[in-house]
């Protein structure tokens, strides 16, 4: 506990803002999580966070988690990633990010205002870095008070725009469409119409 912070305070961010297991990044180039171990008298207990840093990795779990994709909460995950994969203009994907980071942060009863939402230019990538990552930083208030900021490091779907990547036998992926192209094994093609999606 720092300095400037009261027990009744402690007290007070830990009810409103939550406990959770620590789960951090496995590395920075991925977004797989794995729990930390602390040693304790008895052995070893995972390790826990508290207050905005629970919350904090709470939202950085959920922009990069699929909404749906947990067997266990439909509802729970991020929508962002469908305008990454299906959306072949950049600044179009980049405001469907956009607009999916806002209603993620809403979605949650713990977030009381978003302060500031960036989401990074495709376009404005310089010459060759990654035109397909977008970065998405994040300032907003807790119920508890407390400022906060989340930057998810990057949100990437392979290719550049308008490519439909292949899988490794030479078929078009397909998640949530149906592309309306056909490729060629050598590589990837742009699409005819949309729905294509790595």
């Amino acid at each position: 506990m720092t300095p400037d912070v009261t027990p009744d305070l402690a007290i007070r961010r830990r009810r409103l803002l939550g406990v959770g297991v620590r789960a951090d990044l496995v590395s920075s180039a991925d977004v797989a999580r794995d729990v930390t171990l602390v040693p304790t008298a008895g052995g070893v207990d995972l390790a826990t966070v508290e207050g905005v840093d629970n919350l904090c990795q709470c939202l950085a779990v959920g922009l990069t988690t699929l909404r749906g994709s947990d067997v266990f909460n439909q509802r729970f995950g991020f929508l962002g990633l469908t305008p990454l994969t299906q959306q072949t203009s950049p600044v179009l994907a980049r405001e469907g990010v956009r607009s999916a980071v806002a209603e993620f942060l809403a979605s949650d009863p713990r977030v009381r205002r978003i302060v500031e939402l960036q989401v990074d230019d495709p376009l404005a990538a310089p010459t060759g870095a990654s035109r397909r990552v977008l970065d998405v930083h994040v300032a907003f208030e807790a119920v508890s008070g407390d400022a906060a900021v989340l930057g998810t490091g990057g949100l990437a779907s392979g290719g550049d725009w308008g490519a439909v990547p292949l899988d490794p036998a030479g078929d078009v992926q397909l998640t949530g469409g149906a592309a309306t192209s056909t490729t060629d094994p050598s590589g990837p093609s742009e699409p005819s119409g949309t729905g294509g999606a790595p």
